[in-house]
């Protein structure tokens, strides 16, 4: 009895038997969709009426830019974040910004539309895709960023709407609202229309990238947007003031032939505290705490061992950080600080540390607590061979 041999298809036969048009629509995103994105962070927020544009102001624990570009960053198909942004600004908030390997920076124009010009001709040719998104609107959710992702592989314009809930006047007369469409960004496009289409455009007043393909006389594939998803337009679209929380600590020894400075505060004492500065360590550690809620790194980093500030007023490095966080719209609201040193005794000398920071960090002293405790002589601090210093502060948005 003969035994027959299993027959297995050729390679052609199997490939026959595939369905490359499922193929094809499951794998679209990687085969034939490259996608960027652009954040459009280059405007100068006159409406919104603050010391510095609303793109860098804090909104919810971070600044308004961030929350885009945190979003973007976690989509998978998103390959690079272009952003916007004024040369001036980018040097001046960037220890602020969110640092990612996606995100390249480009220099905005005058003009929204001019913006976002000079965003779609650096991805032309590298890109087939873009989603073009304002920083103003920085509540859009992950999964409406996918759903226009998805949209554009039989779109070449998705756009995300709402509808309009007020009763709505035109030249005296009244609109049916029904009919009104409210649109949000992001915006996705197949970048290779949105490219020709600004590259001809001469409006400057163009304030939506898909009113191009209206006047092109294509289609728009509308979505629902998101009523979260609005637009910060002025300073109090902020709302409720956020809170920012700061840890300092530092630690200097103790010697003869040094001051000792506490708070700014000259305090008789046959030890001095020893440092590069001039060793205030209730300063180093409020330096550091406020550094920590407004997200700018250390007092190490900022004021390095270098010459400059060889035996600088610790003082003067506290004003320079106070300067900072005004530049950013954040102040001081609450500070309290332990000192632990196990003498001279400072009893006579905390009211007069606490006016001293009071008075230097612009608070009303009754939001500054000092407290003064000794080591009860155990370790380097009870042998007087050291002072250390413990800071909790809280910032807020200036408003």
């Amino acid at each position: 009895m003969k035994v027959c041999k299993e027959i297995k298809p050729s390679p052609i036969e199997i490939i026959n038997k595939i369905d490359i048009k499922y193929v094809l629509e499951k794998n679209f995103d990687n085969i034939f969709m490259k996608l960027a994105a652009i954040i459009l962070a280059a405007g100068h927020s006159r409406r919104f009426k603050s010391n510095i544009p609303k793109q860098f102001h804090f909104y919810k624990k971070d600044i308004i830019l961030n929350h885009s570009i945190k979003k973007f960053e976690k989509i998978k198909q998103i390959k690079e974040i272009y952003i916007a942004i004024n040369n001036k600004y980018q040097k001046k908030y960037s220890s602020l910004i969110k640092k990612t390997k996606k995100i390249k920076f480009f220099d905005g124009g005058k003009y929204r539309c001019e913006t976002v010009k000079k965003g779609v001709e650096k991805l032309y040719r590298k890109y087939t895709h873009v989603l073009i998104h304002d920083a103003a609107r920085p509540d859009f959710t992950i999964k409406l960023a996918q759903k226009l992702i998805k949209e554009l592989k039989k779109n070449s314009c998705v756009v995300p709407v709402i509808t309009c809930s007020d009763t709505t006047v035109l030249e005296k007369n009244y609109v049916n609202r029904d009919k009104i469409k409210l649109l949000q960004t992001p915006q996705a496009f197949c970048l290779d229309k949105i490219y020709k289409f600004h590259k001809k455009n001469k409006n400057k007043n163009i304030t939506d990238d898909s009113v191009l393909f209206f006047q092109n006389k294509l289609s728009i594939k509308f979505i629902n947007g998101e009523i979260e998803n609005k637009k910060i337009t002025y300073l109090n679209d902020i709302g409720v003031k956020d809170k920012f929380y700061g840890i300092g600590y530092d630690i200097h020894k103790m010697a003869k032939g040094y001051n000792l400075y506490i708070g700014g505060v000259k305090i008789p004492s046959k030890f001095g505290s020893v440092g590069h500065s001039d060793g205030d360590s209730l300063l180093h550690a409020l330096i550091d705490s406020f550094l920590g809620a407004a997200k700018l790194r250390d007092i190490g980093t900022l004021f390095p061992n270098t010459k400059k500030f060889k035996n600088i007023r610790s003082t003067k490095l506290l004003r320079e950080v106070i300067k900072k966080l005004k530049k950013i719209d954040l102040k001081v609201s609450s500070i309290d600080l332990n000192i632990i040193l196990q003498s001279p005794n400072l009893k006579d000398y905390k009211e007069k540390i606490r006016s001293n920071i009071s008075r230097l960090c612009k608070i009303n002293k009754k939001f500054v607590n000092v407290k003064a405790k000794t080591a009860d002589r155990i370790g380097i601090i009870g042998k007087n061979k050291a002072l250390a210093c413990e800071v909790i502060s809280t910032l807020e948005n200036v408003q």
